[in-house]
């Protein structure tokens, strides 16, 4: 900034010179010669202050541009681009110029001249100055990014909806063939869960090794489920189901001759009431997760902030498609409900499963209705949808040429030389549009299949594009968990250190005391000094606690520093009470332990980089620490309250329980039952996450 505003200075102060030098740019009023002559040599005079100011300014380009070359490339790479264009238009050159020409009377090709170097100075000052336009902070771009990958998913949908229709009347006899065996198929499989669930009905008296069995069976049934299901929306539109393996789950009965095939993947096998719920957790995500977006070749996010909503994503699916994945996911519950010893359960999952499959084998004789229907017309109306579906992408792709633009990656060959910037996935968008145009052409000429060739290439480019968008989005976030990390790093270092010098003055207050049996006066103001300065370390601590409840993704360490802030008031307020003995030192010691454990984590988090989920976040919104670096924090909290708890009982022995002990003892049971709490809260998370 100090460096920006130098050359702001030089450079305004140029064309305050220069301005200076035009108003007096007139005609000389006086006829006579020497009239002229003396306004020619002021204003030569002055020209040539000019022309030594931007000489002076042209040999710091570059020596400045050195110095900040390692913290600041791209202002350094602006000042060597300036210095070049400086050089390239001969500016200091045609100032000279302008000087002799003042000094000859030649105002007006002085003023001609002027003009132009006026022209150079304003370009050196758009390259110094970032002109740009304004630029997104971080939280704003990823809501802009999250925003077009919602409006792109809606239109990849509409997309796929448009290239399976020119298939259905491109090749209207073999839609209509597929769907009378889709259709065949989907009755044999209501008829076949139909026994199955006859089958639950007779083993529910016969205990877990007869519901095992059924379990089996409803898990074949399951997959043939999800054969027809990829049938039906196309194996790239439709995603494996978390958890799904290749074995039905299987009791927990020792006795069961097929229970060593259990799935490790999917041997989720609750065996109580406790594990019930934890299943029915699981369920809800699965099927939220089916429910989604069956989005072709995308891996799935995770995150809850970034995906849209299922009725978003899912504007355009297959007929009998969603009522499919619904039964698929209620037999997979059924599965989980037999496994646990529970067929009342699983039949009301085998009942909506027959309900959901009846529902798709309607939207399936609909379908075969309306496509044996379709005019050979059809494919104009196809047109007009693409040309209209045309439109919608290139109006994304206007919105990310009119955005702020992203600050270029020093790193990245596209941020070099004159190309402009451009957002991610903009130029895909654009070459999307460009394919649905050529496909509306196509199916205008009655090319159905030239028609979908263009339209997979679009489905194709609209992929990349959200592919590009979210390879951004991972960026942004590693940046934004880098930076807190930092920020965190610098107040816990700073804690640290003060607390190091003041519980080391403690100490030798304390050894002063006991030496001689008595505090002079400066040593009680150097008292209170310590008191104040935990006091102080305490407000350090409350913007490192901000910092971890804005961030969101952590259990342990917003409490863990929520009780380091306790400690440090309590450090205060025993040394205002001129306390310095073992009690005292006890508390600060534990804080001192409590900030390098804290330090310790985030050293580990920074160096593992993008970690995977825990600490509440997951998926997209990355975690600002691990699972396992929350619960080394959390055992090392309970060493310490274990090893407090030992001190505080010695201390009781030797001096008896007094008021400050006593209240000491109180904070160590609320702090064992929060840390439990806090336990329990990291399990919850870790089964939601399964």
């Amino acid at each position: 900034m100090r460096t920006k505003l130098i050359f702001s200075a030089f450079l305004l102060v140029s064309m305050f010179g220069l301005a200076n030098g035009l108003a007096s740019l007139q005609p000389p009023q006086d006829p006579t010669k020497q009239a002229a002559q003396d306004s020619k040599s002021v204003l030569g005079e002055r020209q040539r202050l000019v022309e030594r100011k931007m000489a002076e300014l042209e040999s710091r380009f570059t020596a400045i541009a050195e110095q900040l070359r390692e913290k600041e490339p791209e202002r350094a790479d602006r000042l060597v681009a300036a210095y070049q264009r400086a050089k390239e238009t001969l500016l200091t050159e045609r100032m000279n110029r302008v000087s002799q020409l003042l000094d000859q009377g030649q105002t007006g090709q002085a003023q001609l001249l002027l003009d132009e170097v006026i022209l150079s100075l304003e370009e050196l000052v758009k390259m110094l100055v970032d002109t740009r336009g304004p630029q997104l902070d971080r939280q704003q771009e990823i809501k802009m990014l999250e925003e077009w990958k919602k409006e792109i998913r809606a239109v990849q949908q509409e997309q796929k909806k448009e290239r399976r229709e020119t298939e259905n009347v491109a090749n209207k006899e073999d839609a209509l063939k597929r769907l009378d065996a889709q259709i065949k198929e989907l009755n044999n499989l209501i008829e076949a869960q139909k026994e199955v669930r006859e089958q639950t009905q007779g083993a529910a008296s016969g205990g877990l090794r007869a519901l095992d069995k059924v379990a089996d069976e409803q898990f074949e049934l399951r997959k043939k489920t999800e054969d027809l299901l990829r049938d039906i929306a196309g194996d790239s539109d439709i995603e494996q189901p978390k958890g799904d393996g290749a074995e039905p789950p299987k009791s927990d009965n020792p006795q069961s001759g097929d229970s060593k095939q259990a799935d490790s993947k999917q041997g989720d096998t609750p065996t109580g009431d406790a594990k019930q719920g934890d299943a029915k957790q699981g369920d809800a995500k699965q099927g939220n997760s089916k429910q989604g977006e069956p989005q072709s070749g995308e891996p799935p996010s995770g995150d809850p902030n970034s995906s849209p909503p299922p009725s978003e994503s899912s504007k355009s699916p297959a007929a009998g498609q969603k009522p499919l994945e619904q039964a698929q996911e209620s037999q997979r519950r059924a599965e989980e409900k037999l496994a646990s010893g529970k067929p009342l359960d699983a039949e009301r999952q085998q009942d909506k499963a027959i309900d959901d499959m009846e529902k798709a084998l309607l939207e399936l004789e609909k379908e075969k209705r309306r496509i044996a229907s379709l005019p050979p017309e059809a494919l104009q109306q196809i047109a007009q949808n693409q040309r209209r579906l045309r439109d919608k992408s290139m109006e994304i792709a206007k919105q990310m040429r009119d955005a702020p633009k992203p600050k270029p990656n020093p790193d990245s060959e596209s941020s070099t030389g004159d190309q402009p910037q451009k957002q991610p996935g903009q130029q895909s968008m654009d070459d999307a549009g460009q394919s649905m145009q050529k496909a509306a052409n196509d199916l205008n000429e009655d090319d159905s299949e030239q028609a979908q060739k263009n339209q997979k290439e679009a489905e194709k480019k609209l992929q990349q594009a959200l592919d590009d968008i979210e390879e951004r989005l991972n960026q942004l976030r590693e940046e934004t968990r880098e930076e807190k990390l930092a920020r965190l790093e610098a107040r816990f270092r700073e804690m640290l250190d003060r607390q190091k010098i003041a519980s080391l003055m403690t100490i030798e207050l304390n050894d002063k005391r006991t030496s001689f049996d008595r505090l002079e006066q400066r040593d009680r103001l150097v008292l209170m000094r310590l008191a104040t300065e935990e006091t102080e370390i305490n407000e350090i601590g409350q913007q490192a606690y901000d910092l971890l409840l804005e961030d969101g993704t952590s259990v342990v360490f917003p409490e863990i520093v929520h009780y380091l802030k306790a400690d440090l008031l309590r450090a205060g307020q025993l040394l205002t009470t001129e306390r310095t003995d073992q009690l005292t030192q006890i508390v600060q010691r534990d804080i001192e332990s409590n900030l390098e454990e804290l330090l310790d984590a985030l050293k580990k988090a920074k160096k593992k980089g993008g970690g995977g989920g825990g600490g509440g976040g997951g998926g997209g919104k990355q975690p600002l620490l691990e699972k396992s670096a929350e619960l080394k924090m959390l055992r090392a909290a309970q060493l310490r309250l274990n090893r407090r708890t030992k001190q505080f009982d010695s201390l009781k022995s030797e001096r008896g329980l007094d008021s400050e002990l006593k209240t000491e003892i109180d904070n160590l049971s609320r702090l064992q039952t929060q840390l439990f709490e806090m336990a329990e809260r990291i399990m919850s998370a870790e089964e939601g996450d399964e």
